[in-house]
């Protein structure tokens, strides 16, 4: 033990079928249920929140909980224009609108923090957008977070496909959850073998705190608690593992930050039962006086 206490973190990727609208991959999820079923499974989950009194940081799609009369994508260029014109004209509402998912969370007794996810879940890293794209997209989710009473100060960008901090620091935004520091590029796609040699070899995630020249504070560490809808039983060996090491890291004093969507828990066979042990451990160890809990 260092003698501080340590701290657990959880943030939430708030996105229904708007984190695979690029590139139509909501079309199979769709058509397995995983949206219609993430109802009871959230509710489900948000109920062990208040039974454990635990808050976590919900970074929220702004698309996804915005009036459907009011829903803007116009400012979008290219592909991902096209691909998110077909996914609101073609897609089940429970796909598209999260709306009665919010509810849930801002009804818990137990208060939740709130991020934003921008918009249409947009990637930074996407040159058919540019500057005024992102701006435009970052300015409809702060105004959407504003309307219905929720934080505007926090940034998950997707699939951690980071840039223009500039524009996010003008947004009022003063926070950015990144990958852990000094990790491979997001964009980058590593083989099966080097994903498998990272879970098993690569140290644990603690978290680093760094102010950009822009004044925003770049929150770098996530393990990511999900293994994946078809991932082999070594990879999911290897995503337990690394949670154990991760836990074990915060009850020695470390910070760490584990994330998750909430339709993993859905889509992954068995991640919900994981997902309910790790929540009970987490307020065990926080009743202990062991660690602190909190988002980001």
């Amino acid at each position: 033990m260092t003698g501080q206490k340590g701290k657990v973190r959880l943030s939430l990727d708030f996105e229904c079928g708007w984190g695979v609208a690029q590139g139509g991959d909501w079309r199979a999820v769709e058509a397995a249920g995983v949206y219609r079923d993430l109802r009871p499974a959230l509710r489900r989950f948000t109920r062990q929140l208040d039974d454990l009194e635990l808050s976590f940081t919900w970074a929220v799609v702004g698309g996804m909980v915005d009036e459907p009369a009011a829903r803007d994508v116009s400012h979008l260029r290219g592909g991902f224009a096209q691909d998110m014109k077909v996914f609101l004209a073609e897609a089940e509402e429970p796909t598209v609108d999260g709306r009665d998912l919010l509810d849930m969370v801002v009804g818990l007794k137990t208060r939740q923090s709130f991020g934003t996810h921008t918009y249409s879940h947009l990637l930074f890293s996407d040159t058919e957008q540019g500057p005024e794209v992102i701006a435009k997209d970052l300015a409809q989710a702060a105004a959407v977070n504003q309307r219905l009473g929720l934080d505007t100060s926090r940034l998950v960008f997707p699939r951690n496909h980071a840039g223009h901090l500039e524009i996010v620091a003008a947004t009022g935004i003063s926070h950015v959850r990144l990958p852990p520091f000094g990790s491979a590029d997001p964009t980058a796609r590593p083989g099966l073998l080097q994903r498998g040699l990272s879970l098993a070899v690569r140290p644990v995630s603690t978290v680093i705190e760094i102010v950009d020249d822009s004044g925003v504070v770049g929150h770098h560490a996530s393990e990511l608690l999900n293994w994946g809808a078809s991932a082999s039983v070594v990879k999911r060996a290897l995503v337990r593992r690394r949670r154990k090491r991760a836990m074990n890291e915060a009850m020695r004093g470390g910070d760490i930050h584990f994330w998750i969507h909430p339709f993993d828990l859905v889509q992954t066979k068995g991640l919900d039962n994981d997902m309910a042990a790790l929540l009970s451990q987490i307020a065990s160890l926080r009743d202990q006086g062991l660690i602190d809990v909190e988002g980001f």
